[in-house]
């Protein structure tokens, strides 16, 4: 067995691990990023078959605004990214209406006159209503440590702060306006508003893709941060997500930092109650100071972690198991079928008696901009799918006539003008994302902290921390680098 040593040790190569690893590194710390597969990215990956490109995973890039994580994070590596906002940043189709997100408010109201023109008022109160408390919470999270809360102190804190009378450092009007907020479903919210059926099944459909929950799973509070983050900060690049695996790829190896592909971990080395380092699959042991985990929860839970003390009892808390996985397929078709007004993010809901969820609501990803890049001529390419709940096994839910249905509904005639078009499987997703199942969200009981969900980077002892799909269930990855952000400088400021 080979042994050998640096400062810290990333075991995952997603854009929480690239993220951390990249920032110790331009601190200067002695880094090494592992991961199993062939090439960088987790699940912001892109797929190529046949010489066609598509993007597969997380592709909905938040967070460029002023002070938004992405834009903090490329400030603080020197990263200088192309992009330009999407505007629309999401459109929703339903049977008999059409509806774009616009970021521009006069636009967004002139789609809620047409489509919805009784109902003005009552979209203007909920709108005016989430939009005020974001600006609260953003307020007081100025006042509270980072979010999630670790440990019992900072959750004393946070509870302090909103209850008024006990010395709470935000103001007691704000504080109780929160703690109403997170107390209140966002599905009755907008019943006192006035919402009817079909607007609800528009804003349903926005958060499934966005969350994976629907407004009876969801605080009013976790809605407003929700919505108002794609409101203000929706961006679209060439290359989509990769392009910014590649920037953080090259960043962390011009600053130092060793990136070891193809290398799969198969043990973290406990002394004492400290993480200590980590064995490869090939037997090779890597001592460290800190080891930071970016992999799936499942992983993370069933073999990496010791198998005993509290370290195996807190992996096992919240019943880390497939609840949501992808169904997806991808197609390519000609430019000229494509609406001029369709935007990169589509979602179809088929059924307006049914919630705007699952099989109900079918996401429809373009990708413009690289056919000049692959010579393919003038062809645009769809990523088409949906998150539907895990099925045991042998069993198989049909969705290939579903998901060209839906598509029909934005592209007429789409089903006889494929110019490519293959149905992805489990064992695809899996080959793409290296994760099992292709889960895109586990059962985790994750806690709503002022709208933002997540669970502690701390895991049991001293050397381990935990950032990505552990810390922050769900698909946004700019909740993903905002932790990946206080990892590393809880690691740098660490004596």
């Amino acid at each position: 067995m080979s042994a050998r040593g640096c400062e810290v040790a990333v075991v995952g190569a997603g854009i929480g691990g690239l993220a951390t690893a990249s920032l110790l590194a331009r601190a200067g710390h002695s880094v090494t990023l592992l991961d199993r597969a062939s090439r960088p990215g987790g699940v912001c990956q892109e797929l190529v078959i046949d010489g066609h490109r598509f993007e597969i995973g997380a592709t909905l890039l938040t967070g460029f605004g002023p002070g938004g994580p992405l834009s903090l994070l490329c400030q603080r590596l020197g990263i200088d990214l192309p992009v330009e906002t999407a505007d629309p940043a999401f459109q929703v189709a339903l049977p008999d209406h059409r509806i774009s997100l616009w970021i521009q408010a006069e636009a967004w109201w002139r789609e809620i006159r047409r489509e919805f023109p009784d109902e003005e008022n009552a979209w203007r109160a909920l709108w005016s209503e989430l939009e005020a408390l974001a600006g609260e919470r953003e307020q007081a999270v100025k006042l509270l440590p980072s979010l999630p809360p670790e440990g019992w102190k900072e959750r004393l804190h946070v509870w302090r702060a909103l209850t008024p009378g006990m010395l709470s450092s935000v103001p007691a009007r704000t504080g109780a306006i929160l703690k109403q907020a997170l107390q209140t479903p966002f599905r009755a919210t907008m019943a006192r508003h006035g919402l009817g059926e079909t607007s609800q099944r528009v804003v349903e459909a926005t958060l499934w893709y966005l969350l994976l929950r629907g407004p009876d799973e969801c605080s009013t509070l976790e809605a407003a941060v929700a919505l108002q983050q794609t409101r203000h900060g929706v961006v679209a690049m060439p290359g989509g997500s990769t392009t910014l695996v590649e920037a953080l790829s090259e960043r962390f190896q011009r600053d130092g930092g060793l990136l070891r592909l193809g290398t799969p971990v198969s043990r973290f080395l406990l002394e004492g109650n400290r993480i200590t380092g980590l064995t490869t699959a090939d037997g090779e042991t890597i001592r460290t100071r800190f080891v930071v985990a970016d992999v799936p929860p499942e992983v993370l839970a069933g073999s990496l972690l010791p198998a005993r003390g509290r370290w195996r009892r807190r992996a096992r808390d919240g019943r880390w198991h497939p609840a949501q996985v992808m169904q997806a397929m991808v197609l390519a078709v000609p430019e000229a079928l494509i609406p001029s007004e369709l935007s990169a993010h589509c979602f179809v809901v088929q059924n307006l008696r049914r919630p705007a969820r699952e099989e109900n609501v079918v996401f429809v990803r373009s990708s413009p901009g690289r056919e000049a890049q692959q010579g393919s001529g003038a062809l645009r390419h769809l990523t088409v799918g949906r998150f539907v709940a895990a099925e045991p096994r042998g069993e198989k839910t049909p969705a290939e006539s579903d998901l060209l249905a839906a598509l029909d509904e934005l592209v007429p005639g789409v089903g006889g003008a494929m110019a490519f078009h293959r149905m992805l499987g489990p064992a695809d997703m899996e080959a793409v994302w290296g994760r099992p199942s292709a889960t895109v969200w586990q059962t985790a009981d994750a806690r709503d902290w002022l709208g933002q969900r997540g669970l502690p980077h701390k895991l049991g002892g001293p050397g381990f921390l935990a950032v990505g799909e552990w810390t922050y269930p769900g698909r946004l990855i700019a909740n993903v680098v905002e932790g990946a952000m206080r990892v590393a400088d809880r690691i740098t400021e660490t004596p």
